[in-house]
């Protein structure tokens, strides 16, 4: 019975997927789009992935492994099944890295040189011009090197 389940599962999929724009790229991966939802296979690695657009324009991608990532004009947010994110602006040329130690500090660095440490709201951030401010529990400020 649960053979008979599985074939059936299998062939429902597939007619699914025959139903859908397919194409298989240069490096041996299966693609499937229909306009509003694409998802792509690497057979390398066996990481899936499937996009959706919403009705706002924001493409939200999510992956076998538990990476997701949010895109929009350009813009776009992601975050890996460990827990680091990444943040680009193609606009303005600007990413960003996030990843959290054991000990709960945060510290994220831009590609154009800044770099910041948090923790529980408070925290230090240094500009790639040189300017340093600071976040504690009552005060707040910044200061030009």
């Amino acid at each position: 019975m649960k053979i008979l389940s599985l074939l059936a599962c299998m062939l429902f999929a597939s007619s699914v997927l025959a139903q859908q724009d397919c194409v298989k790229n240069l490096r041996g991966e299966t693609v499937c789009k229909n306009g509003q939802t694409a998802a792509a296979v690497n057979p390398n690695t066996g990481n899936a992935a499937v996009a959706h657009k919403n009705q706002n324009g924001v493409t939200t991608t999510q992956t076998s492994y538990g990476g997701e990532a949010k895109s929009k004009n350009g813009v776009g947010v992601a975050q890996g099944a460990n827990g680091t994110k990444a943040a680009v602006n193609t606009n303005t040329g600007n990413a960003a890295v996030s990843s959290r130690n054991q000990n709960g500090v945060a510290t994220t660095k831009t590609s154009n040189g800044g770099e910041a440490k948090t923790k529980n709201g408070m925290g230090v951030a240094q500009g790639p011009g040189g300017t340093t401010c600071a976040k504690g529990k009552n005060n707040q400020g910044c200061k030009k090197q």
